[in-house]
């Protein structure tokens, strides 16, 4: 009898061991597969979207519409944070970030008539923006956990990283011509005006398909604008440079991001008609291409530092340039 349980033992024990071993290879697998997926992750999602130099005590705070000023803002001592599809939510954990890890003195944030669209409730980057986020940016520590570590860094649980593995796998693993370049688009200037209208009309029916602004992008609108007060950060509202055939299709459309603005006496620079009659500005519709970045850069604050434009839209609340 004693042998048989000393045998069972034994040979619980070896299970025991075995499943673990199992168990641990598996773990080490599904780790290092992990670790492969979020390296293809980094290069074709987040890229450097964690990346920001803190050393400036001025930042742009926008959605794509900011990428094409690019690394130029920094001759005006102005750091360029923005980036595509960013929301006032990204946007309110990207300024969080910034008052407790620099000198911040003065927002040029982002209030186009699109920024309130209930379209950036699905398309912002939340998941990418929890790099910047702290414990106090969410309602419990099992939110933060979840948040800033398990969707940020395990694929499996990031419905996100898996959508874009997926259009990766089918869409560019096996097109050579999209390896390390850039996919070139037919510039805007050179669509016939048929052209310009129909995808102009798509991206305002994008856009603009609901009557009332998203509350929740209002609310963290309302915020960034209350931290930034109560933080003594000056804050001014900027509107950047469409095309003549967005504009007069868009017509009034608009979510009034500037018009919460102007309720908090804030200054606003509105640039949408700058460059209505140069096309050869624009990537398309209502994006600037790296030239038209280039030349709005130094129109923008050639216009606050030369003229001393930010005391006059301080006392106007709204300038605008044509």
């Amino acid at each position: 009898m004693n042998k048989l349980n000393s045998f069972t033992s034994s040979f619980d024990m070896n299970t025991i061991l075995k499943f673990l071993r199992q168990i641990s290879l598996f773990t080490l697998i599904l780790t290092l597969f992990n670790v492969g997926l979020f390296f293809l992750i980094s290069g074709f999602y987040i890229k450097d979207y964690d990346e920001v130099d803190l050393d400036y005590s001025q930042y742009i705070l926008a959605d794509s519409h900011g990428i094409p000023l690019g690394d130029h803002t920094e001759d005006h001592q102005v750091h360029n944070f923005s980036n595509h599809s960013d929301s006032y939510l990204d946007m309110e954990r990207k300024l969080k970030f910034l008052i407790r890890n620099a000198e911040v003195k003065r927002i040029y944030l982002s209030v186009d008539d699109h920024t309130l669209s209930p379209t950036r409730e699905k398309q912002n980057n939340l998941d990418r923006s929890a790099y910047y986020a702290d414990e106090n940016d969410f309602s419990s520590f099992e939110s933060f956990l979840r948040n800033k570590y398990l969707n940020y860094y395990c694929v499996f649980l990031n419905d996100r990283y898996s959508l874009i593995i997926k259009n990766f796998m089918e869409e560019e693993l096996f097109d050579f011509s999209k390896w390390g370049g850039s996919r070139s688009k037919s510039a805007w200037e050179k669509l016939s005006d048929k052209e310009k209208l129909q995808i102009s009309q798509e991206r305002i029916n994008h856009y603009f398909d609901y009557q009332d602004p998203s509350q929740n992008m209002a609310h963290a609108l309302e915020r960034i604008i209350l931290l930034c007060k109560e933080k003594h950060i000056e804050l001014i509202g900027i509107k950047f440079p469409l095309t003549r055939t967005y504009v007069d299709l868009m017509n009034e459309e608009s979510y009034k991001a500037d018009s919460i603005f102007r309720s908090h006496q804030l200054p606003i620079v509105d640039f949408d008609s700058l460059f209505l009659e140069q096309d050869s500005l624009f990537r398309d519709m209502d994006h600037l291409d790296n030239g038209g970045g280039v030349k709005f850069v130094e129109i923008l604050f050639d216009s606050l530092d030369n003229q001393g434009m930010v005391q006059q839209i301080q006392s106007s609340t709204k300038t605008t340039f044509e």
